[in-house]
């Protein structure tokens, strides 16, 4: 993790970066309290995942937690396959059964990429019905739809597997993968049908997540003089992520993110590539704060989980 910090770190301009905070000056800090804000959101969602568990653990700790996995989650190859799974080591201090951690977590990620997905298509489907884009310009969500297609396969296909019952004499590790999918896919059954309420108002506060979000796209174009609305920002953000997606495996997405910044900004009309670099040296920014904020927090679970030991 420290050798793929220092390699973000060394991709990073520092002088370009130091002339980006000089022109924005103070309204850096209403990017920050607004990336403060979504993830709060996104602490609420994961929260209410945790059904009657949700009890026995401080928000504020959940806040860290996440946190540091999310972060986790940007430096290593795996992507969130690896920050999910640190969430669950970083719970076992706590007095929750470890079937509703891992029932949480995959509830929580189900419900963010679902949430994230409606958004996307949505403002999709308004600036199209607006007339603001171009026949050109549906490409990406064709693009989309097939990784939604996809997905939506894969999770079928796993979901089937779960349901069918191996030989463990003859196929002992497929028995052993179905006994585990079965078991997770018992557990979300259960939480659906125990706890609405809850995945209700997780939905909610993932959904909200991603718009508070994107308002960091909307404060920073405001900030070098572009008028935009918050549903350009929220198209930016969500097209962003989606290209982010494709190369999650790419440590902190090096020139992934770089590239939809591009991608997205053309798309709404804004070709200047002074501002793309503007706009991609700030949001770099942001994370380097946020990354400092996660190895904090990350210290400090280490001391406490030396106290527990």
């Amino acid at each position: 993790m420290l050798v793929l910090l220092w390699q973000y770190v060394k991709a990073i301009d520092p002088h370009q970066v130091q002339a980006v905070l000089m022109k924005v000056g103070t309204g850096f800090g209403w990017v920050i309290l607004s990336t403060f804000v979504a993830y709060a959101l996104g602490t609420l969602g994961w929260w209410f995942c945790l059904g009657d568990a949700k009890k026995g653990i401080p928000k504020s700790d959940l806040f860290m937690i996440r946190h540091v996995c999310e972060t986790v989650s940007l430096f290593n190859p795996a992507s969130i396959a690896g920050g999910d799974m640190l969430k669950i080591v970083l719970l076992r201090p706590y007095a929750v059964s470890q079937p509703a951690v891992l029932t949480s977590v995959v509830v929580s990620r189900l419900l963010m990429i679902v949430s994230q997905i409606l958004l996307l298509v949505f403002t999709i489907l308004w600036f199209a019905l607006s007339g603001k884009l171009q026949i050109s310009a549906w490409l990406p969500g064709k693009s989309i739809f097939l990784v939604v297609v996809i997905c939506l396969s894969l999770f079928l296909i796993i979901y089937k597997i779960s349901g069918l019952n191996f030989d463990a004499a003859k196929n002992p590790k497929l028995a052993r993968i179905q006994k585990k999918l079965g078991s997770l896919r018992s557990e979300v059954n259960r939480f659906y049908h125990t706890h609405p309420k809850e995945l209700a108002f997780a939905m909610l506060f993932f959904t909200l997540h991603w718009i508070v979000g994107s308002m960091e796209f909307y404060i920073v174009l405001k900030l070098f003089g572009f008028d935009v609305t918050i549903i350009d920002g929220l198209l930016l953000d969500m097209g962003v992520i989606a290209v982010k997606s494709a190369g999650a495996f790419v440590p902190g997405q090096i020139g992934v993110e770089e590239l939809g910044n591009k991608i997205m900004l053309s798309l709404i009309g804004i070709s200047s590539i002074p501002l793309w670099l503007s706009v991609s040296a700030l949001r770099r920014t942001r994370q380097l704060f946020w990354i400092v904020v996660g190895a904090a927090f990350y210290s400090f679970f280490i001391y406490k989980k030396r106290l527990y030991s």
